[in-house]
């Protein structure tokens, strides 16, 4: 694998969600911002649409603790309710993010898989030595999206025990 290539393998519980609601999340590109903020700085729909669809592209900026800003395009390439997310980034770094939703006893465990190409300069000249680093970089961006994900849910839902009202998805 090159330097420059990165594959995480990650593991988020939302306790007292169903994958329905997760998923209503995760599906819309144009959320990131509101639930992963501080990583997700913008994400700009680049089109007009309703509700997730396939093909749905957004323009987005990212950062983790290290001083760069990431920006690329995000487009779903499959959506199946309730059950997977997977979109393609391309840009500063070109790549595959699928997120697999499966119902637990007390609410969604998702399952994400992550293999990215950094096309960015200054990342892929330096990850033949700093590759841990920059690996580093997404991890602490990680524990972010979980919690981020779960007080987003907390603010605009009940838990899974109680009918939840329906999420306003429209970018």
């Amino acid at each position: 694998m090159p330097a420059n290539t990165y594959h995480f393998v990650e593991q988020w519980m939302i306790p007292g969600y169903t994958p329905d609601q997760v998923y209503a999340v995760l599906s819309n590109a144009c959320l990131v911002p509101q639930w992963w903020s501080g990583v997700y700085l913008e994400a700009v729909p680049l089109g007009d649409y309703d509700a997730p669809v396939v093909g749905a592209r957004v323009r987005a900026k990212a950062r983790g603790f290290l001083p760069y800003t990431l920006d690329f395009v995000l487009e779903a390439l499959v959506l199946e309710p309730g059950r997977l997310v997977e979109v393609k980034a391309s840009g500063d770094f070109d790549g595959v993010w699928r997120a697999q939703l499966v119902h637990e006893d007390h609410g969604t465990r998702v399952a994400i898989d992550w293999k990215v190409t950094v096309n960015m300069p200054l990342i892929r000249y330096l990850s033949p030595v700093l590759k841990p680093l920059f690996a580093m970089n997404h991890n602490w961006t990680t524990p972010r999206g979980q919690q981020g994900m779960i007080r987003y849910l907390a603010q605009r839902h009940r838990p899974a025990a109680t009918p939840a009202p329906a999420l306003d998805i429209a970018c």
